[in-house]
């Protein structure tokens, strides 16, 4: 199998996140090995302690319940302003799926108010993604 289109996308976006307001996506793994998640923090200009109070990714069985923190992937932010950049902070996590729970939910709490972006990519499917809605987009084109 080619793993390339064995993949899907999941994101979320929020326009606007307050300082320590709380961004949160839950992400259905079933049928995938691995994932790849990116946190997208627009600029800002502010010098904050870091760009996120909160970040980290939890694990539950259930979907929107019973969530706990999965140790190793949490992030203590780095600090600093992001004048006159494309981009304020990105953050990712490689997760291997194999023994985790069904649900990852990543949560984060800016340090400025931002917009958010959460992109999971879900990799190694059980069954190939063969059209859009299967891999998670707008457009599906393959050669």
């Amino acid at each position: 199998m080619n793993h390339a289109s064995g993949n899907k996308s999941v994101t979320k976006a929020a326009a606007s996140v307050a300082a320590s307001a709380t961004h949160s996506h839950e992400i259905d793994t079933l049928g995938f090995k691995y994932a790849a998640i990116d946190v997208v923090y627009s600029p800002f200009t502010a010098a904050t302690a870091s760009y996120a109070s909160v970040l980290k990714v939890q694990e539950s069985d259930a979907s929107g319940s019973g969530q706990a923190d999965v140790s190793g992937l949490s992030v203590t932010a780095g600090a600093g302003s992001t004048t006159g950049a494309s981009v304020g902070a990105i953050a990712r996590f490689n997760v291997d799926l194999r023994g985790r729970k069904r649900y990852l939910t990543v949560v984060t709490s800016p340090g400025n108010t931002v917009a958010v972006v959460t992109n999971a990519r879900l990799t190694k499917a059980e069954q190939a993604a063969y059209d859009a809605t299967t891999a998670g987009v707008n457009d599906y084109k393959s050669l």
